[in-house]
């Protein structure tokens, strides 16, 4: 479940089964030490089971994705009243 509407988006990260169940970090862009996570899981959704990270609530802004998969931080942008989206697998 999310919680979207003004000012406050959501995000949704796909991944493979190889993340499941580690952790992705969040932080507003340009405050790198003020990281939360959640954790990669077996989500079920209307066309079958996906591995997803989910934030369910996020001020609107930028911000920085953390995990060792990557080469770097991921920037991206949460707009209030929507769902973003990214694909890693």
């Amino acid at each position: 479940m999310v919680d979207v509407g003004p000012g406050v988006g959501a995000l949704v990260i796909y991944a493979g089964d190889d993340l499941r169940g580690q952790e992705i970090e969040i932080s507003p862009a340009g405050f790198d030490s003020q990281r939360v996570h959640t954790d990669v899981l077996r989500r079920r959704t209307a066309s079958g089971f996906v591995f997803a990270a989910v934030f369910g609530s996020l001020a609107e802004g930028s911000y920085q994705l953390w995990h060792n998969s990557q080469p770097g931080p991921v920037t991206v942008a949460v707009e209030g009243g929507v769902v973003t989206e990214l694909d890693w697998r």
